[in-house]
């Protein structure tokens, strides 16, 4: 029903990365299943749900509440790294339809940029990989802010570097803690759908689901 919506031309887009722009979720889920083979823990499926759209000091909030103090975080976490960002340096492909809408947005003259809870410098390194980089002026990384999604700080900052509002501002995202953050900054929230199992129920009010981003194409033509 996207079509029936009424839209102002946005000042700005702000995107997520992992699971949105690029196919990573998938990669850190096999990682996570690594990880965990390797330290011979069973770690329940529901949990792992909860850690996508989070950045490592979010997801040991959980696990810590999830699965007690005895888990062996530090471990785990070292495990997963390994796995994780030798499939990054492999390549991480940009999802369908993404350069295509992103080479349309460049060419209209909307500003983008990408607030993400990766590390900025491998945020970069995967946007590279993916072969969008350079469609951004900025990339925020987890790093950049005092408190990760779902807190609105990586929208904000994000508003912030390319000088307008977040009111003003479409942003997009595929998890929860993502959702989240976007609707609390002020941004006009879209979801569109990964590997992330999210209730209808549990979308913050004013979240509109879109199910392709190509849909931008058609909402700035």
């Amino acid at each position: 029903m996207s079509e029936l919506v009424s839209r102002v031309r946005p000042a700005a887009i702000l995107f997520d990365m992992d699971g949105l722009l690029i196919d990573s979720e998938r990669i850190a889920l096999a990682s996570l299943a690594v990880a965990s083979a390797h330290l011979g823990i069973d770690f329940p499926s529901h949990v792992a749900q909860r850690l996508i759209g989070l950045g490592r000091d979010g997801g040991s909030a959980v696990i810590r509440g999830a699965l007690g103090e005895s888990f062996p975080l530090a471990e785990f976490w070292h495990a997963w790294s390994q796995d994780y960002l030798r499939r990054v340096e492999e390549g991480v492909p940009a999802k369908v339809e993404v350069a295509a809408t992103l080479e349309y947005v460049a060419a209209k003259n909307v500003p983008m940029a990408v607030a993400t809870s990766t590390e900025t410098p491998w945020a970069k390194k995967k946007l590279l990989k993916a072969g969008i980089h350079h469609f951004f002026d900025h990339v925020v990384g987890r790093d950049a802010v005092p408190h990760g999604k779902p807190a609105p700080d990586l929208y904000l900052e994000a508003a912030a570097r390319l000088k307008t509002k977040t009111s003003d501002c479409w942003a997009f995202e595929d998890s929860l803690p993502g959702l989240t953050a976007a609707v609390a900054s002020g941004a006009r929230a879209h979801w569109i759908p990964d590997v992330a199992m999210i209730e209808s129920q549990q979308l913050p009010s004013g979240v509109e689901r879109v199910e392709s981003i190509a849909a931008i194409r058609e909402w700035i033509r």
